[in-house]
């Protein structure tokens, strides 16, 4: 994997958590209103009736919750991974641009508007800042 692919992963897995998250909110939203229509008949209700429909919520709600966790995991670590990079570069700017865009998802257009250049320069401090990762993580490899 190239360097802008690792560091595009941090965006993917936020996304996916965020994802999955609203899964979660719509599962309970759904076990909520299902429950709302259960009459309490002391548990002698045949499968297949509304209160399996709230525990296959649970179990779904409980899968997706584990998930979030192993990629919450992972986000972390590769967001450890990405401040060691920025690190390693000598230009303080080049630093900012990769935070900004890859640790705090700004676009492009933001990130030059908070360190004062053109989205123009930015991207060729991208570019360089990308370049030159690429250059220490292949020696090292």
């Amino acid at each position: 994997m190239n360097v802008k692919k690792f560091l595009e992963s941090h965006k993917e897995i936020d996304d996916r958590i965020n994802l999955d998250l609203e899964e979660i909110a719509q599962l309970r939203s759904l076990a909520e209103r299902t429950t709302r229509y259960i009459s309490f008949d002391c548990g002698h209700r045949p499968k297949g009736t509304k209160s399996d429909k709230v525990g296959n919520y649970a179990v779904k709600i409980a899968d997706l919750e584990a998930k979030i966790d192993r990629d919450i995991d992972r986000l972390v670590d590769i967001r450890e991974q990405i401040v060691e990079m920025a690190a390693a570069l000598e230009d303080e700017t080049e630093r900012n641009v990769i935070k900004r865009h890859y640790i705090l998802h700004e676009a492009w257009e933001t990130v030059a508007e908070k360190l004062g250049f053109s989205s123009r320069h930015v991207q060729r401090l991208h570019r360089q800042a990308l370049e030159k990762l690429e250059a220490i993580y292949k020696t090292a490899a």
